[in-house]
């Protein structure tokens, strides 16, 4: 009777464990599914929050090594490169083949680019190892922080990657409310071990964040676990946690000379997004100069006799659009250029025109180069000189359209998450499907085409 309590007892005790196992794993799997939703809707944003807030569960349960992480890293890594934040992108997806490297991203999120950059992290992984006492050979920086309290002094130990030579080590730290960062700088102790302690002071309010970085003797930073932007968080007052972002992630860490806001507040478990989503819908304003070939007669009534290129010295467009998926964008764009130039007297001083467009771009995050293809309706008007040698009446504009139709190819830069620089060259066609239209008394057929600069801002 003795034996079978005993027995119960133990059955007992494996099942609650399995049970208390089972549960965080089924937060981190919800958390996940409801992250790649976001993902699905464009709130880049908030899939990484909730991916962050996946990996924080998975630390407090000490499952940091366990291959349902390795799917949340793969899947932070895709929100990232769609933020346009690549070397954040490259992390997680060196963090996802460390746990799993046979991990394959879905067919759903699949692209050249991610497939690239997991092959590489995959390459990077398999040339470093865990470190093992005094034996460092990853790459990576590691971060121990255990038993955070309010009141009391914080210990910091980290361990950095043999192949890493940094001249300062440092623990950038700051409470909350608080706006800038404060130095702890890190001394070197056995091997590739750095300890340090972020002062008693310092440790009051619900939250600490900080971060960790290496830094080489030109204040470049060699490696880093967090950052002013999107740094770790340590909840006071009972077990430490690594809150929104453990993976270390965010954007790229300025040398502490050029420290100021300290940068963006994480967002916690259970609290909604404080950061701004990622912008779906842009507006983009654009300036260049366009050329045509041209046929037919001139709004002055004179055939066209020479060869047959005019110039709209002046084209401005502007663009409303609705970015459908990471790569796909919808937009409506209005064209108005301004044929300068022509003394022939009854020619119109301006070319309206409308489209719609349908672009793609080679990346998730948007950048780079991207394609499109347009249909619309107007005028497209371009300036000639004349087979004549009257003075003073030797330049006219020859007026094409009106439907419109084309194709072209531009390049985007983001110089934040909501703007842009982007740069596109395009070919229009015109078809006289009829004579004459409004102000436009000779309608031509012929192909004109525009280069463009501009800024684009996101909402």
């Amino acid at each position: 009777m003795r034996i079978r309590c005993c027995a119960a007892v133990i059955v007992g005790v494996v099942c609650a464990a399995a049970v208390a196992r089972a549960e965080p794993r089924a937060e981190i799997a919800a958390k996940t599914k409801a992250a790649m939703a976001s993902y699905d809707a464009l709130d880049y944003d908030a899939a990484r929050r909730l991916l962050n807030q996946a990996l924080a569960i998975a630390k407090r349960a000490k499952l940091d090594r366990d291959p349902i992480v390795a799917r949340v890293y793969l899947d932070l890594g895709i929100a990232q490169l769609a933020s346009s934040d690549q070397e954040a992108a490259k992390v997680a997806l060196l963090s996802a083949v460390q746990i799993d490297p046979r991990i394959a991203i879905e067919p759903a999120y699949k692209s050249a680019e991610l497939v690239r950059m997991l092959d590489e992290a995959r390459a990077a992984a398999s040339d470093t190892g865990e470190p093992a006492g005094d034996d460092c050979r990853t790459r990576a920086i590691q971060v121990i922080v255990d038993g955070a309290r309010r009141g009391v002094a914080q210990p910091v130990e980290v361990v950095i990657g043999g192949d890493v030579s940094p001249a300062r080590v440092v623990a950038m730290y700051r409470p909350e409310g608080a706006i800038d960062f404060t130095e702890a700088r890190l001394t070197r102790r056995a091997g590739c071990r750095y300890a340090g302690t972020i002062p008693a002071a310092a440790m009051h309010g619900p939250l600490l964040h900080y971060y960790v970085a290496a830094y080489d003797a030109n204040n470049k930073v060699l490696a880093a676990k967090g950052s002013s932007g999107s740094p770790n968080v340590l909840e006071l007052g009972g077990a430490a946690s690594h809150a929104d972002d453990p993976a270390g992630t965010g954007p790229p860490l300025p040398p502490p000379s050029d420290r100021g806001a300290g940068g963006d507040v994480v967002d916690q478990p259970g609290q909604p997004a404080r950061g701004p989503k990622r912008p779906t819908v842009m507006l983009a304003v654009s300036g260049g100069t366009g050329f045509g070939y041209v046929t037919g007669k001139t709004e002055g009534e004179n055939m066209v006799q020479k060869c047959c290129i005019g110039s709209s010295p002046v084209v401005v467009t502007a663009e409303l659009g609705y970015r459908m998926t990471p790569r796909l964008s919808l937009g409506a764009v209005g064209r108005l250029g301004l044929p300068i130039g022509a003394n022939i007297m009854g020619h119109s001083n301006i070319a309206p025109a409308g489209f719609v467009r349908l672009g793609y771009a080679f990346a998730d995050s948007g950048d780079g180069v991207h394609v499109m293809g347009e249909v619309g309706f107007g005028i497209l008007r371009n300036t000639i000189k004349l087979d004549t040698n009257m003075p003073g009446m030797d330049t006219d504009i020859v007026a094409q359209g009106p439907l419109l139709f084309g194709t072209g190819i531009g390049f985007t830069k983001h110089l934040s998450p909501a703007l842009a620089l982007v740069v596109d060259l395009d070919a229009l066609a015109a078809a006289a499907i009829v004579n004459k239209l409004s102000t436009a008394i000779n309608l031509n057929s012929g192909i004109s085409a525009d280069l463009r600069l501009g800024l684009a801002v996101g909402f």
